[in-house]
């Protein structure tokens, strides 16, 4: 490539970034695309659930998420309003950040998200059956999981209980547990644990959706908790608790690590993921084809084991090798 031709290219690019945007559409309402690089308008990308003409997935705001899960109405399962998420106090004494108290970063996050919690969680129908959903926001702290959203979990994991509904997802988007809060921060793993184990006691199949990246202790707690994993998209990354520069450290060398670590594509290769989407689109079809088939063949009201009824099912089979 000459140096005409490497030119003409960054000019091609320069001219995206400075376009003209059309009369009453400000700076803001402009996306760019990590992987194409192109721009888009935000309400096209509103219009096609946020998946750009790449494939690319971008975030999708928890409120559409569960609009595009449940038929209609939904209850939304609120926060407990007796939780300290700030237990510690955490201040920082001294050094260049000096007077930073986390409490006013979660009140910002509160005000930009409108949500108490890093959680938003609801109970409503997922094609006719009776569901509970649970959502990470990645814009409440990178969905941090701290004390406040531990017991947020735990609440919602009684109403699925109590209501005995028919299926649980839970959309991962979280960066792990809030390090900020300590021990009562970790202690988020093990109530997750317990919600998760009176789930299943309940004979309640649950779905496990990687929306983004998902790491450290919630990875490492729930994830792989559920019947079901399933990876929103082949663009997916970063489904790991820890890093590949800290996992080189213990490995004592990046050669140990694969190209495809913590990706769609290692977690599919290592057995660890049960599906990977081509399309959000497809995920309440998905989660609807899975759950009638564990609910019909498996006639769960009698079996104490949730597996025995999809392993042994051929048609199990067949929709996860035409949905991945």
């Amino acid at each position: 490539m000459n140096w005409i031709t490497r030119w003409k290219k960054i000019g091609i690019k320069v001219k995206q970034i400075f376009k003209k945007q059309p009369a009453g559409q400000e700076a803001t309402d402009w996306k760019n695309c990590p992987q194409c690089k192109k721009i888009s308008y935000k309400p096209d990308l509103f219009n096609n659930s946020y998946i750009c003409e790449c494939s690319f997935h971008f975030d999708l705001p928890p409120k559409l998420r569960l609009d595009s899960l449940f038929d209609s109405n939904y209850e939304i399962i609120e926060a407990p309003q007796n939780i300290n998420p700030d237990p510690l106090n955490f201040e920082v004494k001294e050094g260049a950040r000096e007077g930073y108290k986390y409490i006013d970063k979660i009140k910002k996050y509160k005000k930009l998200t409108g949500q108490q919690s890093a959680l938003i969680c609801a109970t409503g129908n997922i094609s006719n059956l009776n569901a509970v959903v649970v959502c990470f926001n990645p814009k409440f702290g990178a969905g941090r999981f701290g004390p406040l959203e531990n017991e947020h979990f735990l609440k919602s994991a009684n109403v699925a209980v109590q209501k005995k509904v028919d299926i649980w997802v839970t959309v991962y988007q979280s960066s792990g547990i809030d390090v900020h809060t300590g021990v009562t921060g970790l202690a988020g793993m093990t109530k997750s644990i317990i919600a998760m184990n009176e789930i299943k006691k309940n004979n309640i199949p649950t779905f496990c959706v990687a929306a983004r990246a998902t790491a450290g202790g919630t990875y490492a707690s729930s994830f792989f908790m559920h019947d079901f994993i399933m990876i929103e998209s082949k663009c997916v990354e970063n489904l790991l608790f820890s890093g590949k520069r800290v996992t080189a450290n213990i490995l004592k060398g990046t050669d140990q690590i694969p190209d495809d670590f913590g990706t769609a594509q290692g977690l599919m290769k290592a057995g660890l993921a049960d599906i990977t989407l081509e399309s959000r689109k497809k995920l309440k079809e998905t989660i609807t084809k899975l759950a009638n088939i564990i609910l019909k063949k498996g006639n769960l009201k009698n079996k104490n084991n949730v597996e025995e009824a999809y392993e042994s099912s051929e048609d199990f089979r067949k929709t996860a090798s035409t949905t991945s």
